[in-house]
């Protein structure tokens, strides 16, 4: 089904892309304020890179939000949660929006999506520590957000997670592989972190998901101090390559480029995750929330210097600020 989702058409990328998509978007939030700004506010102005730090704050935040969230939340809730908020943040940013409770608009939606059924008034009783507000204002605000966020996913609302192909290769090796002298549901603990770590990384938006599940399946047998040649064997059972040694000089020019290729790949998205994830420090999250409070204060002059820029130049076209301007429930920070 992935083959053909929305996921990997719309919404999976290289590398390169998604550096380019995030430059463009924090350019334009620049060139929108740019010409009303002070000398001694520009630097309020932060890098795509510090973009994505913020955004990596709330990810964590929300992680252990999810953890500590009762009843206990599907690992594939938290996936797809996680899935919403990163693609949100490839048309908004940071600065402009209110990220914590988008991202909180993106658990409950996700919830609704893989029918994780439970009330907003319950959902909300969860955000204790989490939010800001009374609980009512965070309801309304959570459900105002929610058609906002669908259309910014184009209601692509379907996420393919790596739990399900996980399991389903976990139970081929045990099929296939009898012969092994260790206990492979022993590797479960360790690739639940894999998990957990490759969701503050961008690999949901570079690789299909059955191939994170055999990354995090490599991760779990190398946290045992496993051999990276049982991946590879159970690899070749899969595609069907002989391991005879005569036999798999036989083997399909194809079968042997797809398992080299499919080897290679979960290499590097285990070393996308190794080098990618980092976890944020509290000093780093109190920068990041003093950052975007000064900016979040000052918007609201900037659109009035705006509007008093527009109306000064004759009042041609849109006044600043209408449609597709309006920034996203901005008046919350970063926890």
């Amino acid at each position: 089904m992935y083959a053909t989702s929305t996921q990997k058409r719309e919404w999976t990328y290289t590398p390169e892309k998604l550096a380019a998509m995030r430059l463009e978007i924090n350019i334009k939030f620049r060139q929108k304020y740019e010409s009303v700004m002070q000398p001694d506010e520009l630097e309020l102005f932060v890098t795509p890179e510090e973009e994505l730090r913020m955004q990596r704050s709330i990810e964590d935040a929300a992680l252990k939000f999810a953890d500590k969230f009762r009843p206990h939340i599907w690992p594939s809730v938290k996936w797809t949660a996680l899935a919403f908020f990163k693609r949100a943040f490839l048309v908004w940013v940071p600065s402009d929006t209110s990220i914590r409770m988008v991202m909180m608009a993106c658990f409950y939606l996700a919830m609704k999506i893989d029918e994780f059924y439970i009330t907003i008034e319950d959902f909300v009783k969860n955000m204790k520590s989490y939010s800001v507000g009374e609980p009512r204002q965070n309801a309304e605000r959570i459900l105002k957000l929610e058609p906002e966020l669908m259309k910014i996913l184009d209601y692509n609302l379907t996420v393919h997670c790596p739990y399900r192909p996980y399991e389903g290769h976990l139970m081929d090796m045990k099929t296939r592989m009898l012969l092994l002298n260790f206990d492979l549901e022993s590797i479960r603990r360790d690739s639940m972190r894999f998990f957990q770590n490759a969701l503050q990384t961008d690999v949901l938006l570079l690789y299909p998901p059955s191939q994170i599940a055999l990354a995090a399946i490599n991760f779990g047998l190398h946290a045992q101090g496993k051999s990276d040649e049982i991946l590879r064997e159970f690899l070749r059972k899969l595609i069907g390559i002989e391991e005879d040694s005569w036999a798999h000089r036989d083997a399909r020019p194809e079968d042997l480029e797809k398992l080299e290729k499919t080897v290679t790949r979960v290499n590097q998205i285990m070393r996308e995750v190794d080098r990618n994830f980092v976890a944020v420090t509290e000093q780093e999250r109190e920068n990041h929330k003093s950052q975007l409070a000064r900016i979040q204060a000052l918007i609201p002059a900037l659109d009035e210097r705006r509007k008093e820029q527009w109306l000064a130049g004759g009042g041609v076209g849109l006044m600043p600020g209408e449609l597709a301007e309006q920034p996203v429930d901005s008046d919350d920070e970063i926890n």
